[in-house]
């Protein structure tokens, strides 16, 4: 399948998953979209390719707000779909997320990252208006380091079965382990990456409010994945 045929068809997905009202069509596109990334990975390391000839290595970027919880869950969508994620701070309270990968994985990454943080900040906003009236910061900043942390571990999870095999398409067959194609897709990165200084930065969350905190990890729980993880350390890029 080529690679705008398959952008096509994640953007179709995509579309289902994020507008259906109905909680069960919406996971089942969801868990389409892994399973598209994943086949098409699967058959380009299939292919006899020689390295010159593969699908590059390539950034692309989009300028955030300079959040913490955001860059964790850039981070782990980032590393669920073969990719890598560092930032750079601009100065004037945004950061530009880096996505590093094949176009196909970084488009998939990149898309998956803007609807979730989407969803969590509508959602978080939602329910502070709700119970406050206004929008309460304490209840929104707990929202979204609960929400980070369960998004996290949800995708380190996903990438651990991804690994062992337990990916299962529509027809109930069980992918061939992808241990090798995430290895492969992090030399290539890693590579590629060589001559760009990063430094490690940790992600520095509060939570000062138990509803918020408690209220943003069931949302964590719900929001969709398979189209995402707490306290995971980003690269930032040196100065």
């Amino acid at each position: 399948m080529q690679n705008s045929k398959i952008i096509s068809k994640m953007k179709k997905l995509m579309a289902m998953a994020e507008g259906s009202a109905n909680e069960n069509e919406s996971m089942t596109a969801a868990r389409q979209l892994q399973v598209l990334l994943a086949k098409h990975n699967i058959s380009m390391s299939e292919l006899d390719t020689p390295e010159e000839d593969k699908e590059e290595i390539e950034s692309s970027y989009e300028s955030h707000k300079c959040r913490p919880w955001k860059r964790v869950v850039a981070m782990s969508i980032a590393k669920l779909y073969f990719c890598d994620m560092y930032f750079c701070r601009l100065g004037n309270g945004k950061s530009n997320y880096f996505f590093v990968g094949t176009e196909t994985n970084r488009t998939f990454a990149m898309q998956i990252f803007k609807m979730v943080v989407s969803s969590i900040e509508k959602e978080s906003r939602k329910q502070s208006k709700e119970i406050y009236g206004k929008e309460d910061s304490s209840f929104v900043n707990s929202f979204w380091t609960g929400a980070m942390h369960r998004i996290s571990q949800r995708c380190s999870t996903m990438v651990e079965e991804a690994k062992r095999g337990e990916i299962v398409d529509d027809n109930g067959t069980n992918l061939p382990a992808l241990v090798s194609i995430y290895e492969e897709n992090n030399r290539r990165i890693t590579e590629f990456l060589s001559p760009v200084t990063l430094k490690t930065s940790t992600a520095k969350t509060r939570a000062t409010n138990t509803v918020g905190l408690s209220r943003g990890g069931k949302a964590g729980d719900r929001v969709q994945l398979n189209r995402a993880i707490g306290g995971a350390a980003a690269k930032q890029l040196g100065t």
